[in-house]
């Protein structure tokens, strides 16, 4: 009897290492997404994207690299108890080198872990920045 509850014990703390570990992941997945559209840096942001089906959109870097971001502030953010989804809400402020008006945007973001890839993925697709 001992063996299994030791067994089990084990696994417990195995599994809270698991989702501490999952946990630290998404915050520096966030992180360094944040850092890539802070700094116009979109085909790295573009990596953490990974939108299902075959709608989606091709992003044309060129245009993007007018568009200059002043402000990335989280707004809100909730992790699913099972912790393989999050949402966050995210204020974005930017403006194109073109016409010099800034503009705000409300990114609401859907972010899901991937076992297999071990890794955090975007799935609400980049913002729309215009």
């Amino acid at each position: 009897m001992a063996k299994y509850i030791l067994h089990f014990c084990l696994l417990l703390f195995a599994g809270c290492a698991s989702l501490e570990k999952r946990l630290e992941l998404f915050e520096t997945t966030t992180y360094k997404y944040e850092n890539a559209i802070r700094w116009g840096y979109y085909e790295l942001a573009n990596d953490f994207i990974k939108v299902d089906g075959t709608d989606q959109k091709t992003l044309d870097f060129d245009n993007l690299q007018e568009i200059k971001v002043t402000s990335y502030e989280l707004l809100k953010s909730r992790i699913t108890e099972n912790e393989l989804q999050a949402y966050q809400t995210v204020e974005i402020k930017y403006y194109n080198t073109n016409d010099m008006i800034e503009k705000t945007l409300i990114d609401k973001q859907f972010w899901e872990f991937d076992r297999d890839h071990k890794r955090w993925f975007l799935k609400s697709g980049f913002p729309a920045l215009k």
